[in-house]
């Protein structure tokens, strides 16, 4: 990409938008957002650990918190690649680090740990398995159809509002089966994880069902800790039980 049109793009960025990173302790924790989010659903979390003593990065994955136009062109691979080098870039201030990904990030933070044998991963609301039947169907729909439009959601926050009128008004095809190979990817890296796993679900989740524990249970070969939520939708970091996710994941880390 140009230089001049990526700086233009990053002045046009929401401040909710743009990665975080918080230097402390030499224990790094690499937060991965999900699908058409953005580091906002991961703010909280990454005040907590932050605050408890832990080096935190938020990276902002390609196509996510600018416009829709950039997300029908980013790949799968631009998210793995933007996980990796922030991973990475993590090991310049760190000794260790903990891998936490929440729905697609979760999916990216399991390769992620594979590959870099991190000592702990923590996999919240993870799209191993969705609610959508129509996943498998996008490699071949989007060679028809890159998005169809619905109802947006409608918030008091303006910031939100902007990303739901480029983001969550529309039903992403083209993306969605870049999120399916991710998928497949994904769940053939399980078997390759070896660090301690929390897995976090929660029983009102619309997107990822509960029954994703038995494909992790399938493939990874490790036991792993389980936390079952009872009020939260599906973004678990930010919604209404946060707190108590925040202190799970804390917990898992003292272990």
């Amino acid at each position: 990409m140009n230089l001049k049109i990526y700086n233009e793009k990053i002045r046009l960025l929401d401040p909710i938008c743009l990665p975080i990173f918080k230097k402390n302790g030499s224990t790094g924790v690499l937060l991965i957002h999900g699908f058409t989010g953005s580091p906002h659903d991961m703010n909280y979390l990454a005040d907590r650990l932050y605050q408890s003593g832990f080096t935190v990065s938020v990276p902002r994955l390609p196509g996510h918190g600018t416009s829709h136009k950039d997300f029908l062109n980013s790949k799968w691979k631009d998210w793995l690649r933007r996980s990796i080098d922030a991973y990475i870039d993590l090991t310049i201030h760190c000794d260790k680090i903990y891998v936490v990904g929440l729905s697609m990030g979760a999916l990216l933070a399991t390769i992620v740990a594979a590959r870099f044998k991190s000592p702990k991963l923590v996999l919240a609301a993870p799209a191993f398995q969705v609610t959508d039947k129509r996943l498998p169907l996008t490699p071949l729909m989007s060679l028809f159809v890159s998005y169809t439009r619905k109802e947006p959601p409608n918030f008091e926050d303006a910031s939100l509002n902007k990303l739901a009128q480029e983001y969550w008004n529309k039903i992403f095809i083209k993306p969605a089966a870049q999120l399916y190979r991710l998928q497949r990817t994904a769940i053939e890296h399980l078997e390759m994880v070896q660090s301690e796993t929390l897995v976090i679900v929660t029983q009102k989740d619309n997107s990822v069902p509960m029954s994703v524990l038995d494909i992790i249970r399938s493939r990874l070969k490790n036991q792993f800790k389980t936390v079952v939520l009872e009020k939260s939708a599906h973004p678990v970091t930010n919604d209404i039980e946060k707190e108590l996710v925040a202190e799970k994941i804390l917990e898992f880390f003292a272990q």
